[in-house]
C-alpha cells in the first residue's frame, strides 16, 4: 500500500522532473516511496483516532473514556482477554430513554454480564382477583393439567402457571412471587455450534458423523462417544429494547415440546417453523447426502424400550427419508430402509467455557504456536496436508495442497518426509470422526530432532490466485467451526539423537478418544491445547503417558496443558516442567467423591508444575509447584517445598506444598483464630473445613457444565481468587464480576419500589 502511496505521490509532481528522474535511474521515486511509508504510518493514526470517536469502532481502551462522556456508570470488565462492555456504554443513551421499563432491566443484563437473559415481572403471574378493566385471560387462578408444555415450562422465565404470594426477599435467592419482585433469569452456559462446514461458497466439507449405537445401524448417536448427548439452543436472535428475548432466542437446553409442535406445523401447513427450524435450524441432517428438510424430521422421545421379545429398541419412522431425534438424549432413529445409509448432523451443544475439543474461535490458540513455523528464514520450508472425510476434496497435487482420507495416511506421509529441523502442519478440516487405530508402530508421529509438527482441528481453504487458478497455502488456517474426533490414542517418538535439539508436537482443537503416548525417545516439548485427551464413554480415562527407559530418554520432556480437558497425566521419569492453564484434569469421580482418596490425576513427581486457573480433580505430585487461582480437589504431594508458592487456591487437608499466601480454607482458619484469638479445636476446624469446600455442577465428563462451580460453592471458593475472581479452571471467564455489574447497574435503572433477584437456569 505504501508503494502504491509513494506512485502516487510521485504522480504528483511536474512532468519534466519525473522525465528528469527517470533518466537518472528514478533515485526520486525512491524517495518520495520512502516518505509515503511515514505518511501511511500518519494516516493510519488519523484514521485510527477518528475510529475512536465512536463507540462501535474504537479501541478497547476508549471504551471507558466514551462512557465518563454519556455518564456510563464504571464496570469491571469481565471475560478471557478483558471484556470492554461495549453494549453497556453504547445502549447507555437507550437505557435512559426506556428507563423503568421490563425491556431495559433484560437489555442491562445482558449488555452487564455478557450472559443471555430473562426479565420476568412476578406480579404478572400472581392469583389474584382481577379487575374488569383489565382482564388477563392468561393468568388463571388454577393449572391446567391437559397443557403438558404449559406444565413443563412452570417454574422458569416462560411459566404461565398461577402462584401464591411469597413474601420471602427475592435478594438471597429465598422469595420469588410476590408483587414488587422482578427475576432476572441468567444462563452461564454457551451454546458451541457444530456445524456443516463450507471453507467455499460451493464447497461442502461436513459435519459429525453420528455413530451406530448397540442396537443397531439404524440407531444413532450424535456424540461420537455414544453417550447421551443434551442438545441447545443456538439462540440465534438477539433480543433489543423492542423484543423480549423468547425461549428460542436463548441458548438453553432444547425440550422436545416445542420443536414437535413447530415440525408438526411445518408439515401441516400451519404458521410456524420459524422459531428453530428457520434460517439457523437446531438440528441439521444430511441423509445419503441430501440434506432433510424440516419436515422430514420428526422430534420424539428416543428412551430404550422394551421390543416384547425381552430387548430393548428405540421407536422408529414409518417412512423412508425420515429421521427421528431426540434433543433431550442426542439420539437419532433411522427407517430400516436407511439403516447404514451415510449421515451427517449439525446442531449445538452446552459447554460452560472455551476448553477442550470444541467447534469455538481458536485463533488466539494457533497463534501462539504458528509463528516458527511460518518464519520464512528456517532452513526447511512448511510442509502441511489436509484430513478429510469427503472424497471431492481429497488430492495428490503438492503444488495445489495435499488431501488426505486419514490421519493416518497423513501421519505416515509426514514420517515419509520429516528430517532434522523439518516444520509441517496436518490440518483436519471437519468434524468427521477419524476411527483407524493410530496405536501401532506405521502410524506413531516421528518427530527428528529440531522439527515441529502441529495436528491442528482447522480449514484450509483454497486462496484465488486470480486467471481461473487456486491453490492451498501452507499456513492458512481456520481454526473454528470444527471439533474432529479421533478413535483411538496417539502415540509420538523424538527421533533426536543424543547432542541435538529435540523437536515439538502440537495438538489443538482434537476430541481424541484415548491417551497421548510419548514413546521412549528424546522429544523436546508437547504442547496440548484446545484439547481433550482420554475421552472414553465412560467419563475419562488415561490422558498422558510418557516413557522414559533406563538411559534416561525423553527426561527433558517439557510438557503444555493448555485450555484443554485430560484425563490422568504421568509423566514418568520426564524432569523439565508441566504447565497447566485454564484446564481441567480429572477422572470420573462418581463413586469416589471422597477428596481424602481420590486417584492420583497427576504423576510427575521429577518435574516442576506451574499450574494457573486450573481444577484438579484429584492427587497430584510432583518435585516443586508454583500455583495461582487453582483447585485442587485432592491434596497434592510436593517434594521440594522450600521451592515455589501456591497462591489464591484451594488446598485440602493433607497437602505437602510450598509456601501457601491467601488460600483457601488457611486464610479462613487464620481469619477464625484472630476473631476468636485463640486457636481452633479439632472440632471447629473440622466444621470450618466441611463448610469451606468445592461444590461443582457437575464432575462428570460429558455433562454439559462439567467442571462449572456450583451456585452453591462457598464464596471463599468462588470469589476467592486473585482480584475476587472465582478459582479453577472458570476463573478467566469472569463470574463475579459479572454479578457484580449487574448488581451496580440495576441500582440506576430499577423502578423505584422494585427488588431484583437473579435466577440462574444454567
Amino acid at each position: 500500500m505504501a508503494e502504491r502511496t509513494g506512485d502516487r505521490l510521485y504522480a504528483l509532481l511536474p512532468g519534466h522532473i519525473r522525465a528528469r528522474d527517470h533518466e537518472e535511474g528514478r533515485p526520486l521515486q525512491a524517495l518520495m516511496r520512502i516518505l509515503a511509508r511515514e505518511l501511511a504510518v500518519v494516516e493510519g493514526d488519523i484514521d485510527a483516532l477518528y475510529d475512536n470517536w465512536f463507540i462501535e469502532t474504537c479501541e478497547d481502551w476508549a471504551v471507558p473514556y466514551i462512557g465518563d462522556l454519556v455518564g456510563a456508570r464504571p464496570l469491571r470488565p469481565f471475560g478471557e482477554g478483558g471484556g470492554s462492555l461495549r453494549a453497556y456504554v453504547a445502549n447507555t443513551v437507550a437505557y435512559r430513554q426506556a428507563k423503568g421499563t421490563v425491556a431495559v432491566v433484560e437489555q442491562l443484563a445482558r449488555d452487564a454480564t455478557g450472559w443471555p437473559a430473562r426479565a420476568v415481572e412476578f406480579f404478572r403471574v400472581l392469583i389474584q382477583n382481577q379487575n374488569v378493566n383489565h382482564i388477563r385471560p392468561g393468568n388463571l387462578g388454577t393449572v391446567s393439567l391437559g397443557e403438558a408444555d404449559a406444565a413443563s415450562r412452570t417454574g422458569g422465565p416462560f411459566g404461565t402457571a398461577a402462584h401464591l404470594v411469597g413474601v420471602r426477599p427475592i435478594e438471597s435467592g429465598e422469595g420469588r412471587y410476590n408483587i414488587p419482585n422482578l427475576g432476572v433469569f441468567l444462563w452461564r452456559l454457551q451454546s458451541a455450534y457444530l456445524p456443516l462446514v463450507f471453507d467455499q461458497p460451493d464447497g461442502y466439507l461436513g459435519g459429525v458423523q453420528p455413530p451406530a449405537s448397540a442396537l443397531g445401524a439404524a440407531f444413532l448417536h450424535l456424540d461420537p462417544l455414544r453417550r447421551d448427548l443434551e442438545l441447545f439452543n443456538r439462540g440465534h436472535t438477539e433480543a433489543t429494547l423492542a423484543h423480549l428475548a423468547t425461549e428460542a432466542d436463548l441458548p438453553g437446553p432444547l425440550r422436545r415440546r416445542p420443536l414437535f409442535d413447530e415440525l408438526e406445523a411445518l408439515r401441516g401447513g400451519a404458521p410456524g417453523g420459524d422459531a428453530y427450524f428457520a434460517d439457523q435450524p437446531v438440528l441439521t441432517v444430511r441423509l445419503d447426502g441430501q440434506t432433510l428438510p424440516a419436515a422430514k424430521l420428526r422430534c420424539c422421545n428416543l428412551e430404550d424400550r422394551d421390543d416384547g421379545q425381552g430387548g430393548i429398541v428405540w421407536r422408529q419412522p414409518r417412512e423412508a427419508g425420515e429421521v427421528m431425534f431426540d434433543p433431550v438424549l442426542g439420539r437419532l432413529s433411522l427407517h430400516p430402509d436407511d439403516a447404514g445409509k451415510p449421515l451427517e448432523a449439525a446442531f449445538a451443544l452446552g459447554m460452560p467455557h472455551d476448553i477442550g475439543g470444541g467447534p469455538y474461535d481458536r485463533q488466539g490458540s494457533v497463534g501462539a504456536w504458528i509463528g516458527p513455523l511460518l518464519d520464512s528464514a528456517a532452513p526447511v520450508p512448511l510442509w502441511q496436508i489436509g484430513v478429510s472425510a469427503r472424497a471431492e476434496e481429497l488430492s495428490d497435487d503438492e503444488e495445489l495442497g495435499e488431501v488426505v482420507a486419514t490421519l493416518a495416511e497423513a501421519i505416515v506421509r509426514w514420517n515419509t518426509r520429516a528430517a532434522q529441523n523439518s516444520r509441517g502442519i496436518i490440518a483436519i478440516m471437519d468434524s468427521a470422526s477419524y476411527l483407524d487405530d493410530l496405536t501401532g508402530a506405521e502410524h506413531t508421529i516421528r518427530i527428528p530432532a529440531g522439527a515441529r509438527l502441529a495436528v491442528v482441528a482447522a480449514g484450509w481453504p483454497e486462496e484465488d490466485l486470480g486467471g481461473g487458478a487456486a491453490r492451498r497455502l501452507p499456513g492458512a488456517l481456520t481454526p473454528q467451526d470444527r471439533r474432529p474426533h479421533l478413535g483411538s490414542g496417539l502415540v509420538a517418538v523424538g527421533d533426536a539423537p543424543a547432542g541435538e535439539g529435540p523437536g515439538a508436537l502440537i495438538l489443538d482443537g482434537l476430541l481424541i478418544e484415548g491417551s497421548v503416548t510419548v514413546a521412549e525417545g528424546r522429544l523436546g516439548s508437547l504442547e496440548l491445547r484446545h484439547s481433550t485427551a482420554g475421552a472414553a464413554a465412560g467419563g475419562l480415562g488415561p490422558g498422558l503417558s510418557v516413557q522414559s527407559g533406563a538411559g534416561g530418554r525423553n527426561t527433558q520432556l517439557s510438557v503444555l496443558i493448555d485450555h484443554a480437558i485430560s484425563g490422568a497425566l504421568d509423566l514418568g521419569a520426564a524432569a523439565a516442567t508441566l504447565s497447566i492453564c485454564d484446564s481441567v484434569i480429572a477422572e470420573d469421580l462418581s463413586a469416589n467423591p471422597d477428596p481424602d482418596t481420590v486417584p492420583k490425576v497427576v504423576a510427575a513427581g521429577d518435574a516442576d508444575l506451574v499450574v494457573q486457573r486450573a481444577t484438579i480433580f484429584g492427587r497430584i505430585e510432583g518435585r516443586t509447584l508454583e500455583a495461582d487461582d487453582t483447585i485442587f480437589v485432592g491434596p497434592p504431594d510436593i517434594a521440594r517445598r522450600q521451592d515455589g508458592c501456591v497462591r489464591f487456591s484451594y488446598v485440602p487437608a493433607g497437602a505437602r506444598t510450598p509456601r501457601r499466601y491467601r488460600c483457601t480454607p488457611d486464610l479462613q482458619f487464620a481469619l477464625e483464630r484472630e476473631r476468636l484469638g485463640r486457636e481452633l479445636s479439632p472440632a471447629e476446624t473440622a466444621r470450618l473445613r466441611a463448610r469451606i469446600r468445592p461444590v461443582f455442577t457437575s464432575s462428570a465428563h460429558g455433562h454439559p457444565a462439567f467442571g462449572q462451580l456450583a451456585l452453591t460453592c462457598p464464596q471463599e471458593i468462588a470469589q476467592g481468587a486473585e482480584r475476587d475472581g472465582e478459582m479453577g479452571a472458570m476463573n478467566a471467564l469472569g463470574n463475579p464480576a459479572r454479578v457484580a455489574n449487574l448488581r451496580d447497574a440495576l441500582d440506576e435503572y430499577l423502578p423505584f419500589g422494585l427488588a431484583a433477584g437473579f435466577i440462574f437456569m444454567t
